[in-house]
C-alpha cells in the first residue's frame, strides 16, 4: 500500500513589542503626494464692455493646487478705450498690463487668484482673451 507522508508543523512564535517613542525626537515629515501629471485646460471667450458694463471678471480660482496662467488678450481696433487686464495672486502684487485698441499682449503668472478686464475710458470696448491653466496633479 501508499506511504503516509509525515507532516511537520513548526510551531510560530510571534513577539510583539511596543515601541516607546523617545520624547525628544521629533517625528519624520509626511512625504509630499507624488505628482502624477500636468493638468492643462484653456478657455476662451469674447469681450464687450459698454458704459454699463466696465468690469469683468474672465476667470477665478477653483482648485487646491498653484495655478500657472498665461493670459492672452486681443483689443479689437474699433474699440475706443484700451483694456486692463488685471492678474491677482497669492502671496505677490498683481500683475497688470494694458492693451491698446488693435494690439494683443501676453502675460504666464505663477499662483493667480483671479483675472479681471476693465476699460479705462467711456464708449465701447471689443476684443477676445485665451487662457491656459495648468497645475500638477497629485
Amino acid at each position: 500500500m501508499g506511504k503516509r507522508a509525515k507532516r511537520e508543523y513548526k510551531s510560530r512564535s510571534c513577539c510583539l513589542t511596543r515601541l516607546n517613542p523617545d520624547p525628544n525626537t521629533k517625528p519624520r515629515p509626511r512625504p509630499k503626494p507624488p505628482i502624477r501629471g500636468i493638468v492643462q485646460n484653456s478657455l476662451r471667450g469674447n469681450i464687450l464692455l459698454n458704459d454699463s458694463i466696465k468690469n469683468l471678471e474672465i476667470w477665478r480660482e477653483k482648485i487646491c493646487e498653484k495655478p500657472t496662467v498665461t493670459v492672452s488678450v486681443f483689443n479689437s481696433s474699433i474699440s475706443t478705450s484700451f483694456i486692463k487686464v488685471t492678474i491677482k495672486r497669492c502671496i505677490k502684487c498683481p500683475v497688470e498690463f494694458t492693451v491698446p485698441p488693435g494690439n494683443t499682449l501676453s502675460a504666464t503668472v505663477e499662483n493667480a487668484n483671479s483675472i479681471m478686464i476693465s476699460k479705462e475710458c467711456p464708449g465701447i470696448l471689443e476684443g477676445k482673451y485665451c487662457l491656459e491653466v495648468c497645475f500638477a496633479a497629485s
